[in-house]
């Protein structure tokens, strides 16, 4: 596992979580960060979805997001 990787994400929603307007009891900042690390974690498994479709079938020009990148963020609820 990418622990690098794991860190980076762990720490941005961290920074998401801290950064919301209202102030978060230790139980809905759990559940907040717990979202948002669930959220970045997803969006990362996307974007290497569409990094391997780009490497194999698309030109610079004619990039489009994976379909295998929209079912996974179906799948899971997770908007742009």
């Amino acid at each position: 596992m990418n622990e690098e990787l794991l860190q980076r994400l762990e720490k941005e929603a961290e920074k998401i979580t801290l950064d919301m307007p209202a102030s978060l009891h230790d139980r809905e900042f759990t559940q907040v960060f717990n979202l948002e690390f669930a959220r970045l974690i997803v969006e990362e498994c996307v974007n290497v979805c569409d990094k391997i479709y780009f490497d194999r079938y698309a030109d610079a020009e004619d990039w489009e997001r994976s379909e295998e990148g929209d079912a996974i963020k179906k799948h899971f609820g997770v908007e742009e």
